[in-house]
């Protein structure tokens, strides 16, 4: 089933289906068994996806699923991998030198990692000499309560090293397999290996996404004995009939990641798994399987939609601190926001989940954005408020599918709120936000309405945010030389940007990185933000400047981009593969004025000129004249679209180029 195109890339959905009918021949082992590093893995096969800019080569990366029984009565599945790469570049150290594996945990169970072993091989004096990792040279950190890291760090490495490294992981947590990846952004692949064997009482949705061809796809039926229960648990022998599937990519290019891409995740080539239904000899249990199904289990989670039904009493004394004066809805839900928003605390942008208890989120003042925003939620309803949980994928995350629930891609969760019959959507885990306004990364597509009255699918789209930036310079002439006043009102997305920027850094560190663009030419003074703490209304940016010019120069030389202007073309690259990602479309409109200096004239003014991308997706206009002793300028740059096909990079570069070279353009006045 077809889910998604995504640029020139086709993603599609199926899964392992109990009594499924695959008749390919497969194999059951690697076709690349890794034996002993030899002199001539040192060599590297003359190939096009090794250039000058590879600091490393992934030799081989080998990776299989398979299950068996454990104590409780159910199965474990075993990952297994074995990975050996070769050190082209010392730039290759801060990403290959330690090697990190995550382990998840809950109150109950964790994962568990054995046969862990790696070594650096290197070439001296026509010999091969292995230096072996030490097991006291093996950390594990506790990153939080459901997360702990293995760590290691490969020994004697430098350039032209080889590493290699295997571990097996045994989990519980069948519910997601690991993703398999057969490309990296960091460097090329010459083999990429997969292989899994799953019992056919388990069923799979499997999510394969890129553009590269396997060198083999591949898929049989086989059996298997497990031996299941034991500790509270009878145990028994149950055989089975299971699904194998084999897959290898052959010499992957490493992604070159690109301006303008929201996630290169989205494009590369890989293999994901989500349980989709489980079958105990009795009877069967769906998961997930459409989003009706999903969600219902989201509602009936503890950590999630059950949490908000509790009686929480923390919460209900949140809610009288929250509201001070306001009578109507619409302003007791803007206290609440506003209240949590300053008092509250997001410590993780990616968990979507409860932690502990809303109880425990009031207490602390902190928690994730799922503690947060659904927190929002319980304290909406408490007013009277129909208010539901909206999850979603952010930009940075990767694309969310329409059309099936895959929940390891849900990174987010906003709030939802209906007044007075006006749908108003909120996210107090970022607190320079307004009411009523989303940061760029939740419009990264499809999201979902989790509720029992009318859960749906909403879509955030980056071309339907639209930012509008004025920017007006005037600048006169005095005894003193050219002076001028420099104001520009920033857009929503902007303004938000720059309340963070200075909450973080502070209003004068903003001011200084201004002047410091500006360099020893011109001199700012008497700078203000205004709007800071009025997170509703757009941000403007205000300053004086004077131009350091000696008087009485034979010619003088301004360019009428004061602080703003494209230097540099965004899209260097002559071809692209994947589609340009903006975040949002765009309408800045320059408006410049310059009054012409006693005693000069103007010697060269550029021309005007407007210019259309593919009709309607932008323009760029640039209206210039001189009257009356002044100069002026009227510049305006629109995109109606935020996303473009690869097949618009050549007509969206040649328009940057175009705009790059008519703002590097100068008026030049003469002394009489």
């Amino acid at each position: 089933m077809t889910l998604r195109p995504v640029g020139h890339l086709t993603i599609t959905v199926f899964s392992y289906c109990l009594f499924s009918a695959l008749r390919c021949p497969a194999q059951d082992k690697s076709e690349k068994a890794l034996g002993k590093v030899t002199t001539a893995d040192f060599t590297l096969p003359a190939t096009p996806i090794i250039d000058s800019n590879s600091i490393a080569v992934n030799l081989a990366d080998i990776g299989s699923i398979h299950f068996v029984g454990n104590e409780d009565g159910w199965f474990s599945y075993v990952f297994q991998i074995h990975e050996r790469i070769k050190i082209l570049n010392k730039k290759a150290f801060d990403q290959l030198a330690t090697v990190r594996i995550g382990l998840w945990r809950n109150t109950d169970d964790a994962e568990k990692i054995d046969k862990l072993a790696a070594s650096t091989y290197n070439l001296e004096n026509g010999q091969v000499v292995e230096s072996k990792l030490d097991k006291k040279d093996i950390f594990q950190d506790k990153v939080n309560k459901e997360y702990t890291e293995v760590r290691f760090a490969l020994p004697a490495m430098r350039e032209g090293s080889i590493i290699d490294y295997s571990y097996t992981i045994t989990s519980k947590f069948i519910r997601f397999l690991p993703t398999w990846r057969f490309q990296s952004q960091k460097y090329p692949c010459l083999w990429s290996e997969f292989y899994v064997d799953i019992p056919q009482t388990l069923s799979y949705v499997v999510l394969k996404q890129g553009i590269h061809q396997y060198a083999v796809d591949e898929g049989s039926e086989g059996a298997a004995s497990y031996r299941v229960g034991g500790k509270n648990n009878p145990e028994l022998t149950v055989n089975a009939n299971t699904i194998r599937h084999h897959w290898v990519m052959k010499n992957v290019p490493a992604f070159r990641e690109e301006n303008f891409l929201a996630c290169p995740d989205n494009y590369m080539d890989k293999i994901e798994f989500q349980l989709s239904r489980t079958y105990n000899g009795e009877e069967y249990t769906e998961y997930y399987n459409n989003w009706k199904q999903a969600t219902q289990q989201l509602l009936a989670r503890d950590d999630f939609g059950k949490g908000l039904e509790n009686d929480n009493s923390q919460v209900t004394e949140c809610m009288n601190k929250a509201l001070t004066s306001a009578t109507d809805l619409r302003g007791q839900a803007r206290e609440i926001y506003y209240y949590l928003c300053n008092h509250f605390t997001c410590t993780d942008f990616g968990d979507k989940y409860i932690q502990t208890t809303l109880n425990d989120v009031v207490k602390k003042r902190s928690g994730t954005v799922g503690d947060i925003n659904l927190l929002l939620v319980a304290m909406l309803r408490k007013i009277g408020l129909q208010a539901d949980p909206v999850v979603l994928t952010t930009r940075e995350h990767g694309f969310n599918v329409a059309t099936y629930p895959m929940l390891t891609r849900l990174n987010y969760v906003i709030a939802r709120a209906v007044v007075d019959g006006q749908v108003i959507f909120l996210d107090a885990a970022h607190p320079k936000l307004g009411f009523g306004q989303l940061d760029k990364e939740c419009y990264n597509g499809h999201a979902r309405i989790i509720s029992l009255k009318d859960s749906g699918s909403i879509f955030f789209e980056a071309d339907s945010l639209r930012e509008k930036k004025s920017t007006v310079v005037f600048i006169t002439a005095t005894e003193k030389g050219l002076e001028g006043t420099w104001e520009s009102t920033l857009g929503a997305q902007e303004s938000y940007a720059l309340r963070e920027r200075v909450n973080e850094k502070g209003e004068g560190e903003f001011f200084k990185n201004i002047q410091t663009q500006y360099g020893e030419d011109i001199t700012i003074s008497d700078s203000h933000i205004d709007s800071l703490e009025r997170p509703e209304e757009p941000v403007k940016v205000r300053y004086t400047f004077k131009f350091n010019q000696e008087q009485g120069q034979a010619k003088i030389y301004v360019n009428p981009f004061i602080g703003e202007g494209m230097h540099e073309n965004p899209f260097k690259s002559v071809e692209r593969k994947y589609p340009i990602e903006m975040p949002y479309t765009s309408d800045e409109m320059y408006v410049f004025t310059i009054q012409i200096p006693d005693g000069y004239s103007v010697e060269e003014l550029p021309k005007s000129a407007k210019a259309s991308l593919n009709g309607q997706d932008g323009s760029y206009e640039y209206l210039i004249g001189s009257d009356a002793g002044m100069i002026q300028l009227r510049c305006r740059l629109k995109l109606n679209r935020a996303n473009f096909g690869p097949e618009d990079y050549a007509n969206l570069r040649n328009f940057y180029s175009m705009v790059v070279q008519k703002e590097a353009e100068m008026v030049v006045l003469k002394k009489n």
